[in-house]
């Protein structure tokens, strides 16, 4: 073979190898973030992230660790459970958020008491940035989730300056941030959440997590969907696209993460249940299964459902025989909103709560886009 003719066999290869680099690169960058979150008060946490690992990302370690309103970290939540998961997650080099909340347990609440007396004292932010990169640190986590779920409009500055600097802090030790988020629909709306400024806060953090569930339960139902009633879906689709469009419209999409919820709604006991148990519940009532177009919500009933008003409370006397719940299809269509929005991937609450069958459905949606989504929705 003629040396210019190797030559050029040699550089077209080079050239062809470097390119398949480049793509592998690029497709393992695209790849959706998945982190799912664990619940160290259910001991089945544990034993379905030693099941399911591999479809995860990174583990948030739910129900641990928390802020009181003199701004010290504290770690109340900790036990065997989530001890046995941190040891687990390390054994496979899956990285670690602890999920530090304003979580009350004295009120069993999140407390806007909490952010309000930490944002508004230079000492105790300050010493809170420090407690919780040292947390990151000494840990060996690959960083901080922050779930402050009640902050006050009033704080919202304040809150936007506490994330910046916490999330320097974290950067400058190679951490780190994601932060929890309460879903929003727009700017204004709803006014109770304008202590959130989604564009501030995303700037600062690395995952910009949006609680897309919690849309309908017992009592309340988020405004302007679903008829402002409930019964309802726990986290219906046209819900979470509408809210999920407004986020990427103020935080880059390749940060934001959907929030899939493992748990339904039971509004004969006025409570929530997890997704292992739904068919348990069809089953013992026989009740027959329908599905919601708007939400891509199923549902099922076993007699007569009457529907209340936003705010009216759930009593013994209001109970009704229905379960909303979520099956492999919405799951699917659901998921199938981080192709179709360009998200970052998406968020699980919680393990411990799910099966197999979740885990298969997300795995499909993720690698799906808009043949998944309703008629009418691409």
């Amino acid at each position: 073979m003629k040396p210019g003719i190797t030559l050029a066999i040699r550089h077209f290869l080079r050239t062809l190898i470097a390119g398949c680099s480049l793509l592998l690169a690029a497709a393992a960058h695209a790849a959706p973030f998945v982190l799912a979150y664990t619940d160290g008060q259910v001991e089945a946490s544990y034993s379905n992230l030693q099941a399911f690992h591999r479809n995860l990302s990174a583990v948030g370690l739910g129900s641990t660790y928390g802020l009181t309103v003199t701004g010290k970290l504290h770690q109340d939540g900790m036990n065997e459970t989530t001890q046995n998961i941190i040891r687990f997650a390390k054994s496979q080099s899956l990285p670690l958020y602890p999920t530090v909340s304003d979580y009350n347990e004295d009120i069993g609440a999140f407390d806007p008491a909490i952010s309000h007396s930490i944002l508004n004292d230079r000492a105790l932010s300050a010493g809170t940035v420090k407690q919780l990169v040292k947390l990151a640190k000494e840990g060996g986590f690959a960083g901080i989730n922050l779930d402050f779920e009640k902050v006050e409009p009033r704080n919202r500055a304040a809150f936007c300056a506490f994330v910046k600097t916490l999330g320097n802090a974290l950067h400058a030790g190679n951490k780190k941030l994601i932060i929890s988020i309460p879903p929003k629909l727009s700017d204004t709306e709803p006014e109770y959440l304008q202590g959130y400024d989604y564009k501030a806060l995303g700037a600062a953090v690395d995952y910009f997590q949006v609680m897309t569930y919690d849309q309908v339960g017992p009592g309340w139902s988020s405004g302007g969907f679903h008829n402002e009633a409930w019964p309802g879906p726990e986290s219906g689709f046209d819900w979470q696209q509408a809210l999920l469009s407004y986020a990427v419209s103020r935080v880059p999409a390749s940060k934001v993460l959907a929030g899939l919820p493992a748990y339904g709604q039971d509004y004969s006991i006025g409570n929530r249940v997890h997704w292992s148990a739904y068919q348990e519940i069809i089953a013992e009532h026989r009740a027959a299964t329908h599905r919601d177009a708007a939400s891509a919500t199923p549902y099922a009933t076993w007699g007569p459902v009457k529907s209340f008003a936003d705010g009216v409370e759930w009593t013994p006397e209001r109970a009704q025989p229905v379960l909303w719940y979520d099956d492999a299809a919405s799951i699917k269509t659901k998921t199938a909103l981080v192709t179709r929005l360009g998200l970052g991937g998406t968020s699980v609450w919680a393990m411990g709560y799910e099966n197999a069958e979740f885990w298969a459905a997300l795995q499909s949606g993720l690698k799906a886009s808009n043949e998944l989504l309703p008629t009418g929705r691409e």
